[in-house]
């Protein structure tokens, strides 16, 4: 049944030089470590995060220790569990990435409905809050973990804490997370971006594109609500039809995920 879970230090490309510094890391190996993540049981059915042996449990998409979440096992649950970083001081400069490792549990049963939020490093968690992520798993997340990119720049500065939420789905298997990383990348010789994946114009009114992505093979689009709102596999996206607001753009590329937010006007 279980089966199948998958960054950089110091690049220099030409004339531009990253000077890359991690600013938080988790593997879940340490349980001193993972001690200091709180989990969450919001629907309070007493099923909720906890972290599984990759081998010992037969999961050939991560290695080692990972987090996992249930909306089935012996019976259908109906998760909306949360996993809680400790506190994460972020640099004041730079580009801040976060990256983390997720799968699901099960070549038919896969689409697992998860969210990650940045909240104040003092506050509670409400569920009300605007996610910087959030998805449906595919079946393209079994044989090996997807690995999700999201820019966290505009928390530069600020004291957080990131939340990882299953929820809004039930009895299909679970929902796996590993290595969690924010990094800070620092652009020495000049401002460009040219290396970067980068949606524009931002805010728009009429479309979307999208540069620097290799291999584009599809793009999801969802509102704040959850749902997606648009699926494309072009980087000319045209959002004429959506609503005024903000939205979470997601570029699926090989094993990778990034993810955007942008605004329409």
């Amino acid at each position: 049944m279980i089966k199948k879970l998958l960054l950089a230090s110091t690049l220099g490309l030409g004339a531009f030089y990253y000077a890359q510094t991690t600013v938080f890391q988790e593997d879940f190996e340490s349980p001193a470590t993972r001690a200091l993540w709180t989990i969450g049981d919001r629907d309070g059915d007493a099923d909720t995060w906890e972290y599984l042996d990759a081998t010992s449990n037969e999961v050939d998409s991560f290695q080692g220790y990972f987090a996992a979440s249930f909306s089935w096992y012996f019976e259908a649950f109906t998760p909306d569990n949360t996993l809680t970083s400790p506190a994460i001081t972020l640099p004041e400069t730079g580009n801040l990435e976060l990256t983390f490792k997720v799968a699901a549990g099960d070549e038919e049963l896969f689409d697992e409905h998860y969210a990650v939020y940045v909240i104040p490093a003092n506050a509670p968690f409400t569920g009300v809050e605007t996610p910087i992520f959030e998805e449906t798993l595919d079946g393209g997340y079994l044989s090996a973990a997807k690995v999700i990119n999201v820019d966290v720049s505009e928390y530069k500065g600020q004291e957080v804490k990131l939340v990882f939420r299953h929820y809004d789905c039930t009895d299909i298997f679970y929902l796996g997370i590993d290595d969690v990383k924010i990094t800070q990348s620092v652009l020495a010789v000049s401002d460009s971006q040219k290396t970067q994946v980068s949606i524009y114009p931002n805010p728009t009114s009429d479309f979307i594109k999208i540069q620097n992505v290799k291999e584009l093979q599809n793009v999801r689009i969802f509102d704040m609500s959850g749902k997606i709102v648009k699926e494309t596999s072009s980087s000319d996206i045209d959002v004429r039809n959506l609503s005024a607001g903000q939205y979470i753009l997601n570029i699926y590329s090989g094993n990778e995920v990034i993810s955007r937010k942008f605004i329409k006007k």
